[in-house]
Formats: C-alpha cells, structure tokens, sequence
C-alpha cells in the first residue's frame, strides 16, 4: 500500500510540523535533492570555490603575519578586499537560490496534486522569481537590521515576519506590498509559534551541517599536516567544495517554513477545507448517494 501524501494545506502544531517535514523529505528526497544541486548548484560550487581561494590566500597571509617575514604585505586592510566582497554577494545568491528552490518545488508539487515535480518545472518557477526574491531580500534585510539596531526586539520580530515572506511571493504570486502586508497578518496571533518553529528547525540544520563541516575540517586539516608541500590553498579549495553538502541539512529548515505557511495560511484563510468542501461538493451534493426514506 503506497504511503499517504503529506497534503500541505492543513493546521500543524510544533510536532505536526517536524513531523510532517521529515515525512515529506522522506518521501521526495531523491527528486528534490536532484532540484536542489541541478539548479542551485552552480551557486554553491562558485561561492565554495571563491571562499576557498580566499582562505587559501588568507592562511598564506597569516603564516605571513606569524613569521613576521613581510609586514607590509600583509595589512589587515588586505583582508576586505574585492574578493571577500565577491564571496559575499556569492552568499547571498546561494542563500536566494537554495531558498527558491525548495519553493519551486513545493509550488510543482501542490500544482501536480501530490505528484513528482520535474527538474524542468521546477527550473522554470525558479527563474521567474529568482532575481525577483533576490531584490526584495535587500530591503527585507536592511530593514530587519534597523529593527536590530534601534532596538533588538524590533529586529527580533521582523524576522519573524519576513520568513514567510519569500514563500507568499512565489506560491502565491504577489508583489512587494502584497507580500509584506500578507506577511504581517499571519504572523500578527502566530509569533510565537512561528519563532519556536524557525528557531528549532534552523538549529538543528545548523548543528547538523556545522558537525559535518568539522569533520571535513578535520579530514582537510590533517591532511595539510602531514603534507610536506605547501598546498593551504588546494586544501581550502576542497574543504570548501566538500562543505557544499552542509547546505543539505537546511533544506528541513526551508521545507518546514514552507508548511509552517500552509498551516498559516490554513488558519487565516481556510484555503484547504474549502477545497475539501468543494470536492465533496463536486459528488452531486449526496456524500453517499443514498436515497432518503420517509
């Protein structure tokens, strides 16, 4: 017997929503991992090459600084320079792209009723909102850091606000203004459960990717060790590359917010019960067709 669905459009509690975002993993993992590296990839493999380039010139740099050899070379003013900037907005694009992805996907799979979404219909959502989600994360963001730097507890709610917000745009094809305001009535009873919600499941990718990262480091490090050669840059370049699969473990943090919004939108709109009702609907208004008898 094939296993049941996840169905999206449903109210979840804290455990529903863990629950459901294993399940849905679970059962998707191999299509949606295929999305994710197929169209995000290229923004991965380019900021972990770039980061590792940098830290390669920056260890040589600080062998530099602990030898005292130079020091006119190695200012620390060297070490913002264009390309850590480079990494930077690299960053922010694999953080967009990842991000987009997982949306994409969910978005195909609601439209398909549950069914497999394809590498190429999830590519063509993803470039219709990619830059769009890209533009407007940069005055979600500043405005988040105001709300930080004024006070930390406006901050604080800002980003609970704005988590939703990349999930209302593109599954709900809204502007700006739509989706900010959107945003703000959903969150407005919900807080609470939408911190506790985001704040656990980004741990737990966080924690996840960090210990598998520390054990690349660790692999990488030793190697370098018991290297003779001087290769500080050949070992950042891979550990870099190696540290592209960390990115794995966030996809539960984005696929929990994605149903943490359907359970706010469930309750705000009643989006999936009236669906249910018009299916039912949809039988001739009779559930069992049985005549009545008087």
């Amino acid at each position: 017997m094939d296993e049941q669905k996840v169905e999206l459009r449903k109210i979840r509690d804290f455990s529903d929503n863990l629950n459901d975002t294993i399940l849905f993993i679970r059962q998707n993992f191999k299509p949606l991992l295929t999305c994710f590296f197929m169209i995000a990839g290229i923004f991965m493999l380019t900021f972990a090459v770039l980061t590792g380039l940098y830290q390669g010139q920056w260890g040589s740099m600080l062998q530099e600084i602990l030898k005292r050899t130079n020091p006119e070379m190695v200012s620390p003013i060297q070490l913002f320079n264009g390309g850590y900037f480079l990494i930077m907005l690299f960053a922010w694009l694999n953080y967009v792209a990842m991000q987009v992805v997982v949306i994409s996907y969910i978005k195909v799979y609601e439209i398909k009723g549950g069914q497999t979404p394809l590498v190429e219909e999830v590519w063509n959502v993803f470039k219709k909102y990619f830059f769009k989600v890209f533009f407007y994360s940069i005055p979600l963001t500043i405005l988040t850091a105001l709300g930080f730097i004024l006070c930390v507890v406006p901050g604080i709610y800002l980003a609970v606000v704005f988590v939703p917000f990349f999930s209302v745009l593109i599954i709900e094809d809204q502007t700006f203004g739509q989706a900010y305001n959107r945003c703000l009535k959903l969150i407005k009873d919900n807080f609470w459960i939408s911190l506790g919600i985001y704040f656990l499941t980004y741990l737990i990718a966080a924690f996840s990717g960090g210990i598998i990262s520390a054990v690349i480091g660790g692999i990488t490090g030793l190697l370098s060790y018991f290297t003779t050669r001087d290769i500080n840059s050949t070992v950042a370049i891979v550990d870099s590359i190696l540290n592209i699969f960390t990115f794995i473990f966030y996809i539960v943090y984005y696929i929990s917010v994605c149903l943490h919004y359907f359970n706010l939108t469930e309750k705000y709109d009643g989006t999936g019960m009236m669906r249910k009702l018009d299916s039912i609907g949809g039988t001739g208004g009779n559930i069992d067709n049985t005549k009545e008898e008087y």
